[in-house]
């Protein structure tokens, strides 16, 4: 085995193997999983005009890790006003020197590297010529007489396609009642001339036909050599965006691609490929599937490994199987478009700024079902795009959406993203055209490592063990294939499945409600699921308790004897979702069917964990049976990284969780050292109209005065200064406990906090309240007598923009889009109305065991 070929396999094998938790020989308590890097939050990484330098890229990397960040992803793209000499061109000798800096910072700081397979997206750039770039085919519909000869027909070609439509073929066809009149169709083919999107300096030019492997063969071989030329070490990923190429219906090689793998001719039946038949459609659909999975997808994971490095890949928007696709990367990947409205209590909506979430929880299950079945240990997201508009997303607003991701079964965010900007770089810095931004030009920087550690916990526990979803559910995407066939092309992105799967969507939700968890399969992984004592095990050994076939989809003859012969060796085969015989291969999940919870479920070597999210309105306490209860029952509280013992009663547990909180139920054979829960008691001591003082840290621009308040309120309308900072107020207090009062256990509720708190009593820190509920347990902090309580609140930048454009004053000199709305439409803030910023009302609860 040669060197190179060697360490791609090893590195490979690294990245890709399932994890294992070794038992102790006579263990006695459960070995808990221990964080990686890989548990840790990615950020995709904006480089503007790749206009990076040594300084900043070492000052941006140190915050990142220094919040908890494990991975980047650089992702160039256009550059900023009046900044041209500092442009850096793509895979030039100073852009790789720069790709290397990082690569060598990242080693000491324990950051993963990954990169965009181009600038922008999709892949493409100067070094495409026209004959490899995206392609395209148009048909020339007309009737002539059945006498005039076909070869002598001068088709009309719009004006715009004649320098490079090409005729690819002539057919003729009969007029049926008219003898005399013959129908030929004419299919030219020609280029979309698609440029790549948001191109970076030296990235400009063709998008790359992705069905023509030689296309993609010379695209991948130009960055190999920039690599291999400036002796650049390759980066750990390679990363691929959605699939964005729009009206690439076509490719050279299509006529005789179809004839291989359908077994006749497209060319005999182009009046019926053009009239939309929906068999000739769907097979033409499928020929184009199977050459984006073989010709782009494959290429590219096996050129990234023969150099040492991995594959993430986003799928969805592919004219594609898209679980096919997913599954032939080392790491699938989801995305998040839009806000979630789960009606959380207490959770601010900012109604007119945000958009809906695109990505239900039937989307974002695409990519986790892959890894499942094919036995990846991560599944990615691209999280939080468009969550809100710019400057108004608070940390509290991600925790919602991230814990829908993570029961759908991811298990490795990555933040969408950060803009590179120098440290000395004029707020707000270079920006990004889309929200959110997470970065150190963001007031909720100071707090979001809470964010972080709470992000590394859940995939700490989520990287842990093995996938335990109960049925694999047949992905009918020939009945999708056979929908709208007027339009040849059909691209399966994520703002428009519900027109083009709805009935599946119905089925992925109706299963959920009824308290079961799937994945989705393909028909060529299906093809190689066997049977282990009565369940269905896919080749990488993932096992599941049945297959579901969705009502009366298409699927070729070969699945069906598959199926057929896997049920004579005991395999349940589910037609529709027949709930009782879905309960007759696994119970279903009370939690859900009664109390309306979202959870996954994950074995481990002592039996399963759960996570469970309240993403409903209600806060809950209830005693409902658990499928997969175990002797000993703990709760694991991500936000604390606390264990409780959880109250049951042989199956039967009981869930306290208030609207929008989240936890573990680890369900093990052996023990877990955890304290007792508590309950509230029903007293209080509201201290909202205690005498409070105000100051301010960190505030941009200054408020310049501390405020003594009668009672607590929020700091938007005190001042004109205080209207418009962007910072941390300081609240200070002081109360007076009795002596059985200090001896008692406290939380402080924070009521609604705008928008993360961190909270010292007595000076000594308790906690940040950065998400509903805002509560906080007081622990051994109160004394008797006078206590103090100080209350750094950390508000939102929307203020500050907003005051900065009634000003007039310049800042969105980002090139090409610059910056946008949430609708992608230019805009300012001028008008916006102070947003809330500080608290206006705390608590103190007693507690009990």
């Amino acid at each position: 085995m040669d060197k190179k070929h060697f360490f791609a396999t090893f590195a490979l094998a690294t990245a890709i193997a399932m994890p294992t938790t070794v038992v102790a020989q006579n263990a006695k308590k459960v070995l808990l999983p221990s964080p990686t890097k890989e548990a840790k939050p990615g950020l995709r990484w904006w480089w503007l005009g790749s206009a990076v330098d040594k300084q900043n890229l070492k000052w941006c990397l140190g915050e990142y890790a220094r919040k908890g960040v494990g991975a980047v992803e650089i992702t160039p793209i256009y550059g900023v006003q009046g900044n041209e000499a500092n442009d850096i061109p793509f895979l030039s000798p100073k852009w790789m020197e720069m790709l290397s800096v990082v690569e060598q910072e990242n080693s000491t700081l324990d950051i993963e590297t990954g990169m965009a397979t181009g600038t922008g997206w999709p892949f493409g750039g100067p070094w495409v010529p026209i004959d490899e770039a995206a392609c395209k085919a148009f048909a020339v519909d007309t009737i002539v007489n059945s006498s005039v000869v076909i070869d002598n027909i001068e088709f009309p070609i719009p004006q715009k396609e004649k320098s490079f439509a090409k005729l690819k073929v002539v057919r003729s066809f009969p007029v049926e009642g008219q003898n005399d009149r013959q129908r030929v169709i004419a299919l030219f083919e020609s280029r979309t001339r698609q440029k790549v999107k948001r191109a970076a300096p030296g990235g400009e030019g063709y998008v790359i036909d992705h069905f023509d492997s030689t296309a993609v063969a010379n695209y991948l071989s130009h960055i190999s050599e920039a690599f291999e030329k400036n002796n650049t070490p390759f980066p750990h990923t390679f990363f691929n965006d959605s699939y964005e190429v729009y009206g690439a219906n076509w490719t050279p090689t299509l006529f005789s691609e179809f004839e291989k793998r359908r077994g006749y001719r497209l060319e005999n039946v182009l009046d019926k490929f053009v009239d939309g038949d929906q068999k000739v459609v769907s097979d033409y659909r499928e020929t184009l599937s199977d050459m984006l999975l073989n010709n782009f997808t494959r290429q590219w994971t096996q050129w990234a490994h023969s150099h040492g490095a991995i594959t993430r890949n986003q799928a969805h928007g592919s004219p594609a199987n898209l679980i096919d696709c997913y599954a032939a990367v080392d790491i699938p990947e989801i995305e998040g478009f839009g806000l979630t409205d789960f009606g959380i209590r207490g959770l601010r909506t900012d109604s007119g700024y945000t958009r809906r979430n695109d990505s239900d929880l039937s989307m974002l299950k695409y990519a986790p079902s892959a890894a499942h079945i094919t036995g990846k240990r991560y599944t990615s997201s691209e999280t939080f795009t468009w969550l809100t508009e710019h400057f108004r997303t608070s940390l509290s607003q991600m925790k919602p959406d991230l814990d829908l991701m993570f029961c759908a079964g991811v298990n490795r965010m990555f933040f969408h993203g950060a803009a590179y900007s120098p440290k000395d770089e004029q707020w707000p810095g270079w920006r990004f055209y889309a929200s959110v931004d997470m970065s150190p030009a963001n007031s909720i920087w100071r707090d979001a490592d809470y964010l972080m550690k709470y992000i590394l916990e859940c995939q700490t526990w989520l990287q842990w063990g093995e996938p335990d979803n109960d049925f694999l559910v047949y992905l009918p995407v020939r009945d999708m294939w056979r929908r709208d066939t007027k339009n040849w092309l059909m691209q399966f992105d994520i703002h428009s499945m519900a027109k083009k799967a709805p009935d599946f969507i119905r089925t992925i939700l109706d299963i959920d409600r009824k308290g079961f968890d799937c994945d989705y399969i393909s028909d060529r992984l299906l093809l190689s699921t066997s049977a282990s004592k009565g369940m269905a095990k896919t080749e990488a050994g993932t096992t599941y308790r049945g297959i579901i076939i969705p009502e009366g989809c298409v699927m070729p003859e070969a699945v069906k004897a598959h199926l057929d012969s896997l049920s004579q060796n005991g395999v349940k085969i589910i037609k529709g979702v027949d709930e009782a015989a879905m309960k007759t291969a696994a119970a279903p999940e009370k939690m859900k069917t009664r109390l309306g919870l979202k959870m996954i479920r994950r074995q481990n070597p002592y039996g399963c964990h759960y996570f469970i999210a309240n993403l409903s309105p209600e806060d809950i306490d209830e005693t409902v049976e658990v499928a997969m209860a175990n002797e000993y029952m703990t709760w694991f509280d991500p936000m604390t990284s606390r264990f409780y013992e959880a109250g049951h009663n042989g199956k039967k547990v009981r869930i306290r969780l208030k609207s929008g909180e989240s936890r573990f139920l680890l369900c093990s054979s052996l023990p877990v050292d955890a304290e007792k829960q508590t309950e509230e008691t029903g007293h209080t001591l509201n201290l909202t109209n205690n005498k409070w003082k105000l100051s301010f840290v960190d505030d941009q621009p200054r408020v310049g005065q501390t405020f003594k308040l009668k009672a607590l309120t929020t700091w938007e309308n005190l001042s004109d200064s205080a209207a418009v900072t962007m910072g941390t107020g300081v609240y200070e207090t002081s109360f007076s406990l009795t002596e059985q009062q200090a001896r008692e256990k406290w939380t402080i509720d924070l009521g609604d906090v705008r928008e993360s708190a961190r909270v010292y009593i007595n000076n000594v820190y308790i906690g940040c309240a950065w998400a509903v509920p805002f509560q906080l347990d007081c622990g051994t902090s109160l004394r008797k007598g006078k206590n103090t309580l100080r209350i750094e609140v950390t508000n939102l930048p929307a203020n500050r923009i907003a005051d900065m454009d009634r000003k007039g004053i310049p800042w969105r000199k980002m090139k090409e889009i610059n910056v946008v709305d949430i609708n992608y439409k230019k805009t300012s803030y001028a008008e916006w109305k102070p947003v809330k910023s500080g608290i206006s009302n705390v608590l103190l609860r007693q507690m009990e065991n």
